[in-house]
């Protein structure tokens, strides 16, 4: 009995699903114990679109077209909603996705560290309390976490095998399309990671990862075209991702004193008499052409006020890494997250360090990912940003930071006698 008893408990440590079972409880907890049972913010909109989508549309037609957000999360809803779910079952899809994420970044952890340094490390993921903000909402941080868990685990998978896996290929390509169509900005990063890939190619020592890379990014882009194609149809302008964009961008180029490039709604800006000129002034627009309007201003004011902008972006980076935006509540619950993000930040940080001296010793494939975060951050400081933007990108770091500091730096103990 004893013997059996040990077996079993043998059994459940060597299983990862019931390793980390303990975390999927805590973010169902989390999810019943913080969920609301009407919708906040932008919750209602995602819905729109998942009906959208069911009834054989996704945006409505022009004059009155919304391309406000990319159909990739609507899509995930959209089964649910089809088989009429409740709306706590929808918040509780988070809790789930991120457990799965925890087994997702273990395996993956797991092809460069001994089976404890990924349980550690996993467990440091999973107890990133930041991320637990996005659990009781039906929004696409958590969806995105998921994706970027799984992309990094299939991109590196890629690299494991020296000769072309076309199947491992189309898939992580086509999760990569999946992550545009979540959040468009991943669009822009594709193609920057087309032109980063050609660059790169030239160089011997990466010209074989480079080739593997680039094509995995025109994939990734070629399975973004139907949806291109239909904002073409749409609104008759080449790779139009998406109307909400030129907006921020219009926010983080305010030139004036005491602004420092936070968003802001419409009706907030209408009673801003820095703003209210402008904003009734394209008002009666059509949402294209008050797109265009926001992006005519924007430049303008880049060219006009670059030393502001600059200032504004460092403002964007405080609010991307630790500072809440206006819309949140400024009690002390609202800066918990600078405590976890102090030390993710230092660590980051070394390393980058590190791996730019060793990198040699940095896999490949690393390299790649961290250059595609390193993009998806540094544009997200172009346009209005908030701490969520930095959250999602947590699988890949806590991947890199495990790696440089468990193989290529490591700390011994000297014993003293």
């Amino acid at each position: 009995m004893f013997l059996k008893r040990n077996n079993f408990i043998r059994i459940m440590r060597n299983n990862t699903w019931f390793l980390f079972s303990p975390f999927l409880l805590l973010y169902l907890i989390f999810i019943f114990a913080f969920a609301k049972s009407e919708f906040t913010g932008d919750e209602s909109r995602y819905i729109r679109f998942a009906n959208h989508l069911l009834n054989g549309y996704y945006s409505p037609p022009a004059p009155d077209i919304n391309l406000w957000n990319g159909p990739g999360y609507p899509l995930f809803l959209a089964p649910f909603i089809f088989l009429k779910f409740p709306l706590i079952m929808l918040r509780l899809l988070n809790g789930v996705l991120l457990y799965f994420s925890l087994i997702i970044n273990y395996k993956t952890l797991s092809i460069y560290s001994s089976k404890r340094s990924a349980i550690l490390f996993t467990m440091i993921l999973g107890l990133y309390y930041p991320i637990y903000i996005g659990l009781p909402f039906i929004l696409t941080e958590i969806l995105t976490w998921f994706l970027i868990s799984l992309i990094c685990f299939l991109f590196v998978k890629n690299y494991q095998h020296k000769k072309q896996s076309w199947k491992l290929t189309l898939i992580t390509a086509s999760l990569i399309a999946c992550l545009a169509m979540t959040r468009i900005i991943f669009g822009y990063v594709i193609l920057s990671m087309m032109v980063v890939s050609v660059i790169i190619c030239f160089l011997p020592k990466f010209h074989h990862s480079a080739k593997k890379s680039f094509l995995i990014f025109v994939l990734s882009f070629v399975f973004c075209l139907p949806y291109l194609i239909y904002t073409y149809n749409l609104t008759d302008k080449l790779f139009y991702w998406g109307n909400s964009g030129n907006m921020s961008l219009y926010t983080m180029s305010t030139p004036y004193i005491g602004e420092t490039g936070q968003w802001y709604e419409q009706d907030s800006l209408l009673k801003n008499t820095n703003h209210k000129v402008f904003i009734d002034s394209i008002s009666k627009l059509t949402p294209l052409e008050r797109d265009d309007a926001y992006k005519i201003v924007a430049i303008k004011n880049i060219i006009n006020h670059p030393q502001k902008y600059l200032t504004n972006i460092i403002y964007n980076i405080g609010r991307l890494l630790f500072v809440p935006s206006d819309y949140v509540s400024k009690s002390i619950l609202s800066y918990y997250p600078f405590i976890p993000n102090m030390f993710i930040v230092v660590f980051i940080f070394l390393a980058i360090g590190i791996s730019i001296i060793q990198y040699k010793r940095i896999p490949q494939e690393l390299i790649f990912l961290l250059i595609f975060v390193l993009i998806y951050l540094m544009g997200s400081c172009l346009v209005s940003a908030y701490r969520r933007m930095f959250y999602i990108t947590m699988p890949f770091w806590i991947l890199f930071i495990s790696y440089v500091f468990t193989n290529v730096i490591s700390i011994k103990f000297k014993q003293i006698d």
